[in-house]
């Protein structure tokens, strides 16, 4: 007798698993997608921090302002102060512009176009420093100088 053909088939069996190393192409793609959007988040981060860190150095300068000179004893010297941080800020925060070489009316023209609000203080600015006795509102100035940092700085 013959014997049965189906006792001479092997049982099934599985292909092997799949090795984890080296993974597939779409997971190396995945993994560079990842670690550049890490790098720019990072750079951004960055980016941000020195941004707030440049801010607070330029707000103490108004508060260094403050705390040594009296408005009142040394306007000159006040106003003169509160100049040089406008100017340091307008030349970060518009480089293309020629700011540097602005001075008197055209410099607080070129600061109120760029500040909402109240900004007649500013006119202090313009000949103050060179003014025998000036009279401006210090904390107005002092507060417009902080507006100019928190939106240019």
């Amino acid at each position: 007798m013959n014997p049965d053909p189906l006792e001479q088939l092997r049982d099934i069996h599985t292909a092997a698993d799949a090795p984890w190393w080296p993974p597939a192409p779409g997971w190396w793609m995945l993994f560079f997608l990842l670690l550049l959007g890490l790098i720019l988040l990072g750079r951004h981060l960055l980016a941000r921090h020195r941004v707030r860190q440049r801010r607070r150095q330029m707000l103490g300068w108004i508060d260094n302002l403050n705390g040594e000179l009296d408005p009142a004893e040394q306007p000159q010297a006040y106003l003169s102060g509160m100049n040089r941080v406008f100017k340091a800020v307008a030349l970060t925060a518009f480089p293309a512009e020629n700011c540097a070489a602005l001075s008197g009316n055209e410099w607080v023209a070129f600061l109120q176009t760029r500040l909402d609000g109240q900004t007649e203080a500013l006119q202090a600015l313009a000949s103050g420093p060179f003014d025998p006795k000036p009279e401006f509102d210090a904390a107005a100035i002092s507060e417009l100088g902080r507006n100019w940092i928190n939106r240019y700085g």
